[in-house]
Parts: C-alpha cells; structure tokens; sequence
C-alpha cells in the first residue's frame, strides 16, 4: 500500500499514513496523532512530481491524445510550485526526453 502524507489544520503537524490506491481521495477517518483533532487534509508540499515515460513513446500516444488533460487533472491536486514542471512536461513532443 502506498503511503501518504497529510497534515493538521489545528497544529500543522504533518504525518504519513498507508492507504489502499481506492483510498487515497476519501478523507481520513483519524484524528491528528498530536492534537487528536480531525482536521486532517492531504499534505502536497512534499510530492515529488515525476514523469517518466519510454523515449520511443509519445505521451499523447501513450494517453490515447489526453496527455494535456491529464497534465491539468493532476495539477488541481498539486501545490501551485510545482505547474511551471507540469506545465513544461504537458508540452513535451515525444521526441527523446531527457531529465
């Protein structure tokens, strides 16, 4: 199971928790390990956003032309310093990528 991350809006403490992928929208049903509260969100600061793919295939091939759609899906759900990379990667052509 993957693991989460989410913080508290009463105490900021931020904690991990492991969640099934059919999970990982619905709200946490814990209190906060430190103030026992349940004002508990997911916590994006410190996703790291990767996008890996084969260099002979195109993302737009790969996601059957819905590349860019699901560029701007994932960055509803990412803090916003990170859409200048999602931004960049939504463009990328298909020709050889290189990190």
């Amino acid at each position: 199971m993957p693991n989460y991350g989410f913080i508290c809006e009463k105490c900021n403490h931020t904690f991990d928790s492991f969640l099934s992928v059919s999970d990982r929208e619905k709200p946490l049903n814990e209190p906060c390990p430190s103030c026992k509260k349940k004002k508990i969100k997911r916590n994006y600061d410190d996703v790291n956003v990767a996008v890996a793919s084969d260099t002979t295939m195109s993302a737009d091939k790969a996601t059957g032309g819905r590349w860019k759609h699901l560029v701007d899906k994932i960055k509803r759900k990412t803090p916003k310093r990170v859409h200048a990379n999602l931004d960049k990667a939504s463009g990328l052509s298909g020709k050889q990528w290189r990190g």
